[in-house]
C-alpha cells in the first residue's frame, strides 16, 4: 500500500564542526539553510501517497505515542533549496532511522538519526578528509568517538560537541597525549609533579582524614527537582502544575515544528527516550551495576566529567581504549608524552619556579589550560600559591583558571595557604581539644624532634647558635660568634623598621610563631660531631632577649634587597626570610579571597576557619568572617565534633575574647553542643575509695523544708559556656568570654559530665564566673546529675579544694546562699546497692570520709600539709552545719515565732537537739557526722 506523507519543513544546521573542527581541523561550517518559506517550496519527498480516508481514520500520532508505539519506517529522500539533500528512513513525517545528510559545503553525515536529530552511532566528513566515527545525541557528538585528522587522531570521550573526558591524542611520529581532556586542552595529566603538596605529608592531621568519597550515580540527573508536591507545598499555586507534569512543560507536538532544544527545557520523559535510544543494545546509564565508582576528584567540573565517563562505562570503547586506568591517573601502557602534556607538565613546574613571562607567553597562545594538573589535581594555581607567585596567581585568574579547583585529596590553593600559614607549633593549647599540658608535663623539656614546638612565651628564651669548626681532615669552615654589637644592630633594624611601611601589631604576632618553629627546626642539631661531611659542630648556648631578635628579623625583612649579613647573625637573617614569606604568604591568602576563593570548600584537613582560630589570629578570623565563612562547622565526631566557639572560648589571652566576639556576631546556635556526652570531668582526680561511712537509705528532709527546683537540666555534650567554665587559666579573660556568651544568650542551664556552667566555674577556681553566672540568673539550686547533686556540694567537695583557700571557699558558700542557694535541698547519695537522701552537709561528710587516711588516721599521725588540710575540712564542715541549722530555724520561724525567739536566746548547738529538727534524717545525719570529726583526737 503507498502512503503520501504531508511535507514538513526541516531547518538542518550542522552543529557538528563549530569548535573543535574549526579551531582544530579547519572545517568551514556548513551554510545555513533557508528560511522557513524557502524550505517549504524548495523541498520535497519522494514518498509513497497514501488513501486520504486512511489518514483521516488513523489521525496524526501524537509525540506521547512516539513511546511503545510501533513506528513503519518507509526510505525517501528530501532536498532543499540551498542544497542540503537527505537520504534514509522516515517515521512519523521526521528523519527516523538510518540516513545520509549532505551539505553543499561538501561535509556529510551517515548515520542513525532520530526525530530530525543525528542521534546514535554515526561518521561526520569534512571536505579536508577529516571525520569524525562515533556517538551522537542530538545532533553533537556525545560518548566516546575517534576524530580522524591529518596529523593526528584523537580517541575519547565527548560531551555537547567537545572533548570531555579521558581521552587520548596520537601523532604521526608516535607519541600521545594523555590525560582528561576538556575541549582542546588537557585538564589533567597521569603524571604526578615531584614535591607537590600533599595533607599526607602532615600526620599530625590524620585524625581529621575522615571523609569518605561518594559514589558516582546519575540517579539525580534522572529526576527533576521541581520542589515540593502537590499537598506538601504550602504554597502551591497553579502554575506549578505545568512544572510537575512533562506533557504540560512544552507545547504539544512541539517536535513537527522545532527541533532546536538549546533553548527548550529538557524533560525527564524526553530525556528517557532519547538515552534509550543510545543505550538501546546496553545496559541503561541509570542502573548502577558493579563495583561503585568513587568520585575521585570533588570539583563540580571534574564531578560532571567523572558522571560522563560512568554514563558510557558500559561502551566497548571505554575498556578497549584503556579508559579506566586514565580515569585512575596511570599512565603505563601508552607511548611517550605527546607535546601538549610535556607542555602541561612544565606549566605547572614553571609556576613553582615563578617564571612570570613564560606562562604568560603560554597562556597568551592558548597553548596549554590555566587548569591543568597533576595525576593527584596539584594545579598550576596551587603550584604559584603555595610558592607566594602573587603576580602569576593573578594571571592565571585573569585567564580564567578556577581559584576553587581542588585536588583528588580535597586541598584547595587557599587551604594549602592556610595549612602552610598556620603551622602546628602556631596553635595555642586549648581546653576544648584537651591540648593544655599537664602540670607535670610542661616541665618537660621540648626536644628539637618534635614536629610540633610550642611558642616560647617568656620574654627571654636561649638561642642555640652554631659554630662550625674544621674537623679532622676537613676544610675550613666559617665560624659564628655572637659579638656585642648585636644591640646596635638591633637598634639601626627598630629605626628603619619604624620609617618604612606598614608593620602592624598582628603580622609581628603571625610572623613570632613561624620565626619560632624555623628558629627550632634549624638550630636542631646532636651532641656528636658530624666527621663524614668534613666538619664538627660545637654548640653555643647564648641567652638572647626573643624582643632583640623580632627588632632584628623585622629590620632585615624591611629590606628590599638585603645585603651579605654577618655570619654572626645567620640566625636572625633566617628569622627575617621567615617573616617576609609569612608576609607574602598572608598576601597570597587574601589575594586569593578577594578573587573570589570560597573558604567554606576547604574542609580538608579542616575549615580554614579552625586554622586561624586556634592559632588565635584575630584578623585571620575577621578576614575569613568579611569573606562568608561560615561559623556552623564542627571538627569530625571521633575528635569532639567541637566547634570554632569551643575553640575560641578556651583560647588563653586577649586573643580568645577578641576572636570570641567576632564569632557570635555571626553565630547561628550559641548553645552547640560537641560529642563529649560520655565524657568524664577530670576524670583522674575522681579515682577515690569508697567512702567509709556507711548509708542507711534515709528519707531525706521532709518537703516542707526547701522548695522543688525549677530548672529542668539539658544534659549533652559540651557547649561554649562549658568549655569557658572549665578554663583555669587567665581568670579575667575567660570571665569576659562567659560575659560575651551570657550577653548572646547562652543557656546557664544546661548539663555536661553532670555539671552545670556554675559547678564548673566552682570547680575550677574561677569565682570570677562565678559571680556573673549569677548574676545573669543562674539557678544555684539546680540539680546535677553523675552524684554531684548542687552547686553547693561542688563547693565542698574535697575534689576541687585544692582551687580555693579556707576563706575563699567559705565566702563562696555564702555567695551562692545570698543568691538563693538553699542548702536544705535534698541530695541523693549512693554508693552500691545504698542510697540515701541528705542535705549539702551530709554530701560533704560523706565526700570527707572518702579520704580515709585523713578521715580516720590519728591527728598526731598525720603529715603537717595533711593536719592543714583536715583542719581547713572540718572549719568547712561546721561552718556549713551552721549555715543548715540557721536555714531551719529560718523555716521554722515562719510557723512559730517562738523557735526564732529561742534561737536568738540560746546556742544554735543546744537547739539542734530540738524535736523538730531531729525530725528529718538529714539533721540527724549532720548531728551524727559532726561528733564524729569532734571525736577525733587532736594533738
Amino acid at each position: 500500500m503507498e502512503y503520501r506523507y504531508s511535507l514538513v519543513p526541516h531547518d538542518e544546521v550542522p552543529k557538528v564542526g563549530n569548535s573543535e573542527n574549526q579551531v582544530e581541523e579547519g572545517g568551514s561550517v556548513p551554510a545555513v539553510a533557508g528560511t522557513l518559506e524557502s524550505s517549504m517550496l524548495g523541498a520535497k519527498r519522494l514518498l509513497p501517497e497514501a488513501p486520504e480516508e486512511e489518514e483521516e481514520a488513523e489521525g496524526p500520532l501524537r509525540e506521547q505515542d512516539l513511546k511503545g508505539a510501533y513506528i513503519q519506517l518507509v526510505r525517501g529522500m528530501q532536498e532543499w533549496q540551498d542544497g542540503c539533500v537527505y537520504q534514509g528512513e522516515f517515521g512519523l513525517d521526521m528523519k527516523l532511522g538510518y540516513g545520509e545528510f549532505s551539505w553543499p559545503t561538501g561535509e556529510s553525515y551517515h548515520g542513525q538519526f532520530y526525530r530530525d536529530h543525528r542521534h546514535g552511532l554515526g561518521t561526520y566528513m569534512w571536505p579536508d578528509g577529516s571525520s569524525f566515527t562515533g556517538m551522537f545525541y542530538l545532533s553533537a557528538r556525545e560518548g566516546y568517538g575517534t576524530m580522524y585528522l591529518k596529523e593526528r587522531l584523537f580517541q575519547g570521550l565527548y560531551k555537547a560537541d567537545e572533548r570531555f573526558g579521558p581521552g587520548v591524542e596520537t601523532y604521526r611520529d608516535g607519541s600521545q597525549d594523555v590525560g582528561l581532556w576538556f575541549h582542546n586542552h588537557l585538564l589533567k595529566l597521569c603524571v604526578e609533579i615531584p614535591d607537590s603538596l600533599s595533607i599526607h605529608s602532615y600526620p599530625e592531621f590524620s585524625g581529621f582524614l575522615t571523609h569518605t568519597p561518594a559514589t558516582v550515580t546519575l540517579a539525580d540527573e534522572e529526576k527533576m527537582g521541581w520542589g515540593l508536591e502537590e499537598g506538601q507545598d504550602p504554597f502551591f499555586y497553579d502554575y506549578k502544575r505545568f512544572l510537575l507534569n512533562d506533557d504540560l512543560t512544552l507545547p504539544p507536538e512541539i517536535y513537527i515544528y522545532s527541533t532546536d532544544n538549546s533553548h527548550l527545557p529538557m524533560t525527564s520523559s524526553f530525556r528517557k527516550d532519547l538515552d534509550a535510544r543510545i543505550f538501546l543494545n546496553d545496559i541503561p546509564p541509570f542502573v548502577d551495576d558493579g563495583e561503585p565508582w568513587f568520585i575521585r576528584n570533588e570539583t563540580p567540573l571534574m564531578v560532571r566529567i567523572q558522571k560522563q565517563a560512568y554514563k558510557f562505562r558500559n561502551k566497548r570503547a571505554h575498556s578497549s581504549w584503556n579508559m579506566d586506568t586514565i580515569l585512575e591517573g596511570r599512565r603505563s601502557g601508552f607511548a611517550r608524552r605527546g607535546p601538549k602534556e610535556r607542555l602541561s607538565k612544565e606549566m605547572i613546574l614553571k609556576a613553582q619556579e615563578g617564571n612570570y613571562d613564560w606562562i604568560y607567553g603560554i597562556l597568551r597562545d592558548n597553548l596549554a589550560s590555566p587548569n591543568v594538573a597533576d595525576a593527584k589535581g596539584y594545579t598550576v594555581l596551587a603550584a604559584a600559591a603555595v610558592h607566594c607567585h602573587i603576580d602569576i596567581v593573578n594571571l592565571l585568574l585573569d585567564n580564567g583558571a578556577d581559584v576553587n579547583k581542588r585536588t583528588d585529596e580535597g586541598l584547595t590553593p587557599l587551604s594549602m595557604c592556610f595549612l602552610l600559614h598556620y603551622p602546628t607549633a602556631a596553635f595555642k593549647p586549648n581546653i576544648a581539644e584537651r591540648t593544655v599540658p599537664e602540670l607535670q608535663e610542661a616541665s618537660k623539656p621540648i626536644t628539637t624532634t618534635q614536629r610540633s614546638l610550642s611558642i616560647p612565651e617568656s620574654p627571654a628564651e636561649p638561642v642555640v647558635l652554631e659554630e662550625l669548626v674544621p674537623a679532622p681532615g676537613g676544610p675550613e669552615q666559617k665560624q659564628s660568634s655572637a659579638r656585642p654589637n648585636i644591640e646596635e644592630s638591633c637598634r639601626g633594624a627598630r629605626e628603619r623598621g619604624s620609617t618604612s611601611g606598614r608593620s602592624s601589631a598582628s603580622d609581628s604576632g603571625r610572623s613570632r610563631g613561624a620565626a619560632s618553629g624555623t628558629l627550632c627546626r634549624n638550630s636542631a642539631c646532636s651532641n656528636d660531631s658530624d666527621f663524614e661531611s668534613g666538619r664538627a659542630v660545637r654548640h653555643f648556648r647564648i641567652d638572647l632577649p626573643q624582643e632583640l631578635l623580632e627588632c632584628s628579623a623585622q629590620g632585615h625583612s624591611l629590606l628590599r634587597t638585603p645585603g651579605p649579613a654577618p655570619a654572626d647573625l645567620g640566625i636572625m637573617r633566617r628569622m627575617a626570610l621567615d617573616m617576609v614569606q609569612h608576609r607574602r604568604r598572608w598576601a597570597t591568602i587574601t589575594l586569593l579571597l578577594h578573587r573570589g576563593a570560597d573558604p567554606n570548600l576547604c574542609r580538608v584537613p579542616m575549615q580554614v576557619l579552625f586554622f586561624a582560630v586556634k592559632a588565635g589570629d584575630v584578623d585571620g578570623v575577621r578576614l575569613l568572617l568579611e569573606n562568608r565563612a561560615r561559623t556552623d562547622i564542627q571538627f569530625p565526631r571521633k575528635l569532639g565534633a567541637l566547634t570554632p566557639l569551643h575553640i575560641a572560648a578556651a583560647l588563653p589571652g586577649e586573643e580568645g575574647v577578641k576572636i570570641t566576639e567576632l564569632l557570635l556576631h555571626a553565630i547561628t546556635d550559641v548553645d552547640a553542643r560537641a560529642a563529649d556526652q560520655d565524657d568524664v570531668y577530670k576524670q583522674g582526680k575522681m579515682d577515690l575509695p569508697p567512702s567509709s561511712l556507711k548509708l542507711n537509705n534515709e528519707a531525706g528532709p521532709p518537703s516542707i523544708y526547701y522548695s522543688k527546683c525549677t530548672s529542668i537540666p539539658n544534659e549533652g555534650g559540651r557547649t561554649a559556656l562549658h568549655v569557658a567554665c572549665e578554663r583555669e587559666d587567665s581568670h579575667r579573660c575567660a570571665r569576659d568570654v562567659v560575659r560575651l556568651l551570657l550577653a548572646h544568650r547562652a543557656n546557664p542551664s544546661s548539663l555536661w559530665s553532670g555539671h552545670s556552667p556554675l559547678s564548673l566555674s566552682i570547680a575550677s577556681g574561677n569565682d570570677l564566673i562565678v559571680k556573673e553566672l549569677l548574676s545573669y540568673g543562674a539557678d544555684p539550686n539546680m540539680l546535677l546529675t553523675k552524684g554531684l547533686g548542687s552547686a553547693l556540694c561542688v563547693a565542698c567537695d574535697i575534689t576541687y579544694e585544692s582551687q580555693r583557700s579556707l576563706e575563699s571557699r567559705l565566702a563562696l558558700i555564702d555567695r551562692l546562699i545570698n543568691y538563693g542557694a538553699d542548702i536544705l535541698n535534698p541530695v541523693r547519695l549512693s554508693q552500691g546497692d545504698k542510697t540515701a537522701v541528705g542535705t549539702a552537709v551530709d554530701y560533704g561528710y560523706f565526700r570527707f570520709f572518702q579520704d580515709r587516711k585523713i578521715a580516720h588516721c590519728p591527728f598526731h599521725m598525720l603529715m603537717p600539709a595533711e593536719r592543714e588540710t583536715f583542719l581547713a575540712r572540718k572549719k568547712l564542715l561546721e561552718y556549713m552545719g551552721l549555715q543548715l541549722r540557721q536555714a531551719v530555724f529560718a523555716k521554722e520561724c515562719q510557723w512559730d515565732p517562738k523557735v526564732l525567739h529561742l534561737s536568738k536566746r540560746g546556742d544554735p548547738s543546744e537547739v539542734s537537739s530540738r524535736p523538730l529538727v531531729r525530725s528529718h534524717g538529714g539533721q540527724e545525719a549532720v548531728v551524727r557526722h559532726s561528733q564524729a570529726l569532734k571525736a577525733v583526737s587532736f594533738s
